[in-house]
């Protein structure tokens, strides 16, 4: 099997969450934007390098059907296209095929937090009160102009401190019994305080 873009494996991650009857690529491009939103935001760097231009509906990425291509093409997901009066929707399912996803403990962390908080939402609730209330999406008022995202690169990551890599990466070593948990630190800490106090 071909090896997939970074692009293609969020696409299929989505995919594979929506389950049947297929995830609307409206939906679609919202999920991903907010997948990119948030690593910008905690780990300083996008999951995807789509470029997002404002549109009616929300942030959109031109390129996006090339993506979904990719994976039809690699007999990963299956599209239709469904008359949904008034509406025409683009659906994308998966085939059940099982790949090797290549996203960090970072992405994946944002990933679940995508899906558990907007996989299910109503799609208009969504981009009204969710997509459009970002800053790269505020910052633009012209129709096709390109959305700003690195303005928010590392934002809250520096708003609290410290990495979200970091973090996961501290909590498996701890997990694996490397490095030392507080009360480990503080005892180390107390002991070498009460030692300097002898001399």
């Amino acid at each position: 099997m071909p090896e997939l873009s970074k692009n293609a494996q969020l696409i299929k991650f989505f995919a594979q969450q929506y389950g049947h009857p297929g995830v609307p690529r409206k939906k679609l491009a919202k999920l991903i934007y907010m997948a990119d939103v948030l690593a910008r935001q905690f780990l300083g760097k996008p999951m995807s390098d789509l470029v997002y231009i404002k549109d009616h509906y929300g942030p959109y990425a031109r390129e996006l059907p090339n993506y979904t291509k990719e994976l039809v093409d690699a007999d990963l997901a299956i599209e239709s296209k469904e008359l949904d009066p008034p509406y025409r929707s683009i659906r994308l399912r998966d085939s059940g095929h099982p790949i090797a996803f290549t996203f960090t403990p970072g992405e994946n962390e944002i990933l679940a937090y995508v899906v558990e908080n907007y996989l299910n939402m109503d799609l208009d609730e969504f981009i009204d009160q969710v997509v459009k209330e970002t800053d790269p999406f505020k910052a633009v008022h012209r129709d096709g102009e390109r959305l700003p995202m690195e303005t928010i690169d590392g934002v809250r990551a520096t708003e609290i401190g410290f990495g979200l890599e970091a973090v996961l990466r501290a909590e498996r070593q701890a997990a694996e019994g490397q490095g030392m948990t507080l009360t480990e630190f503080s005892r180390v800490l107390r002991a070498d305080l009460t030692s300097g106090h002898t001399h």
